[in-house]
C-alpha cells in the first residue's frame, strides 16, 4: 500500500522496498525460500534473487513461467522452474510447510479468492509470514480481505484501522498464536 491514503489511515506503506526487506529477513530467519504464487510476481522474484534471496515459484501458465525466467535472467540470476498449473481452487502445498509466501490475489488466476486465502492460512507454518497483494483491478475492501485472513487464522502484522470504504492494496499477515 503506497497510496497517500495508506499514511492517510494510520497504515505503514506497503512499497517494494519495504516488501523486498521484509522478504529477505524471514527468508534468511528460516533458511527458506521466499515461495511466489500466482501472476505479476517476476519483478520481484528478479529483485530478490538479484539480492541472493533463493526463490521459488507456483503460476498457472507456461506464459507466466517464460515471463518469469526472463526476468530472473535479465537480472543475471537463476532460479528452480517454476510449477506451472500448479495453483487452482487449492494450493498444492502441505499443511504448515511455507515459512516466507507471497502471493499476488488476482482474481483472474484465483477465481475464490476467500478460498485461496484460507488456504494460505493453512499451509503457512506456524512462524511464517504471508503477503497478499492485489491483482490487477480488484477493488475488494480492505476490511473484506482482512476479514477472509482472519478466518483463516491469520492477523496483520500491523494494527489497522478497519474502514469498508478503503480498497485493499496489500497485507501482511502472519498465523494467529
Amino acid at each position: 500500500m503506497s497510496t497517500p491514503a495508506a499514511a492517510a489511515h494510520g497504515r505503514t506503506p506497503l512499497d517494494d522496498a519495504t516488501i523486498g526487506a521484509l522478504l529477505t529477513k524471514e527468508a534468511a530467519r528460516h533458511t527458506a525460500p521466499v515461495r511466489l504464487v500466482g501472476t505479476g510476481l517476476h519483478d520481484l522474484a528478479a529483485r530478490l534473487i538479484a539480492d541472493g534471496v533463493p526463490v521459488e515459484a507456483s503460476v498457472p501458465h507456461r506464459r507466466d513461467a517464460r515471463t518469469l525466467r526472463r526476468a530472473v535472467q535479465r537480472a543475471g540470476g537463476s532460479m528452480p522452474a517454476p510449477g506451472v498449473g500448479e495453483i487452482d481452487v487449492d494450493l498444492p502445498f502441505p499443511d504448515a510447510s511455507l515459512y516466507v509466501a507471497v502471493c499476488h490475489l488476482d482474481p483472474k488466476t484465483f477465481a475464490f479468492p476467500r478460498h485461496t486465502v484460507r488456504e494460505l492460512g493453512r499451509a503457512l507454518a506456524p512462524d511464517g509470514v504471508v503477503v497478499v497483494l492485489p491483482g490487477g483491478r480488484t477493488s475488494w475492501p480492505a476490511s473484506l480481505v482482512d476479514a477472509w485472513a482472519a478466518a483463516a487464522g491469520l492477523v496483520p502484522t500491523d494494527e489497522r484501522e478497519t474502514d469498508g470504504a478503503l480498497p485493499f492494496t496489500g497485507a501482511v499477515y502472519r498465523p494467529r498464536t
